[in-house]
C-alpha cells in the first residue's frame, strides 16, 4: 500500500470515527431530554390559591399600602366634615384609583406581550390581583363605616350608607375592567379621568340634588347596586372563562 493510499486509509477511518463519537453523544443528549421533559409532565401543577399566596409576596403588599393610605385620606376628610352620609359616594372611587397601579403596571411597562406567553393566563393574574384587592376594600369600607357610625352616634342609616359605598365603588370597578377588555390604547388615561370624573359627578349630586340622600331614594340606589353587580358578576365570569382556556384578559398591546 502506497504512502498515499494508506494517509486516505487513516482519513476516513477517522472521520468515521469522529462521527460515532458524536452520534453516541447526540444520542445520550436526547434521552436526557426526553427524562427531563417527562419529569416536567409529572410536576404537580400550582393550585390558584398557592399562585394566589405567591401573588400575594409580589403585589399584595403595595396593593394594601395603596389601599391603607387612601383609607386614611378618606376617614380625616369625613371626620373633618363631621360625618355627613352623603359625602361619601365622593371618596369611594379613590379605592378603584388606588389598584390601578397593579392593574396597569404590565402594561405600564409594555410587558404584556411577555405576560401573555406565560405559562399562568393573564386573565388569573387580573383576577388574584382584583381579590386582593377586594379583601383589602372590604376590611376598608367596613372602617369607613364604624368610623361614619360613630361620628353620627346611630346605626339608624347603616343601610344606606352601605350603598352609597358600594354603588360609586362598583361603577368605577366595571368601568376599569371594561376597559381593559374592550380598549388597546390609552386605557389607562381614560380609566383615571374617569374615576376622578366619578368623584366630580358625585360631589355635585350632594350639592345639587340633596333628595337623592333621602330614605325616599332608597330605591334607586337598590337598583344602581343590583345593575352594577349584575355587570360586575358577568365581568368576574369572562374573567374565569378566559382563566379556563388559558387566554389573555383584555387586548395585548
Amino acid at each position: 500500500m502506497s504512502d498515499r493510499e494508506l494517509k486516505k486509509y487513516l482519513q476516513q477511518s477517522l472521520c468515521q470515527e469522529a462521527a460515532s463519537d458524536r452520534l453516541e453523544e447526540t444520542i445520550q443528549a436526547c434521552i436526557q431530554t426526553m427524562r427531563e421533559q417527562n419529569a416536567l409532565r409529572e410536576e404537580t401543577r400550582l393550585r390558584f390559591w398557592g399562585y394566589l399566596s405567591n401573588i400575594f409576596r409580589f403585589e399584595g403588599i403595595p396593593i394594601l399600602m395603596l389601599q391603607a393610605v387612601t383609607l386614611l385620606f378618606v376617614c380625616f376628610v369625613i371626620y373633618t366634615m363631621a360625618g355627613a352620609p352623603k359625602s361619601i359616594p365622593i371618596f369611594m372611587p379613590l379605592f378603584v384609583l388606588a389598584l390601578m397601579p397593579a392593574v396597569f403596571k404590565v402594561q405600564y411597562y409594555g410587558m404584556s406581550e411577555i405576560e401573555a406567553a406565560t405559562r399562568t393566563s393573564g386573565a388569573q393574574i387580573m383576577l388574584a390581583k382584583l381579590i386582593l384587592a377586594g379583601a383589602a376594600n372590604l376590611v376598608s369600607i367596613t372602617i369607613l363605616l364604624c368610623i361614619e357610625v360613630s361620628l353620627r352616634n346611630s346605626c339608624k342609616e347603616i343601610g344606606q350608607m352601605i350603598l352609597y359605598c358600594l354603588v360609586p365603588y362598583l361603577a368605577c370597578l366595571v368601568a376599569m375592567l371594561y376597559l381593559i377588555r374592550l380598549r388597546k390604547r390609552d386605557n389607562m388615561q381614560i380609566c383615571g379621568i374617569a374615576i376622578l370624573g366619578s368623584c366630580i359627578f358625585w360631589s355635585g349630586t350632594a350639592g345639587m340634588m340633596p333628595w337623592l340622600y333621602e330614605a325616599s331614594a332608597t330605591g334607586i340606589w337598590i337598583t344602581a347596586f343590583l345593575l352594577f353587580t349584575i355587570f360586575f358578576i358577568n365581568e368576574i365570569h369572562f374573567i374565569l372563562k378566559m382563566r379556563k382556556e388559558g387566554k389573555m384578559y383584555g387586548i395585548v398591546g
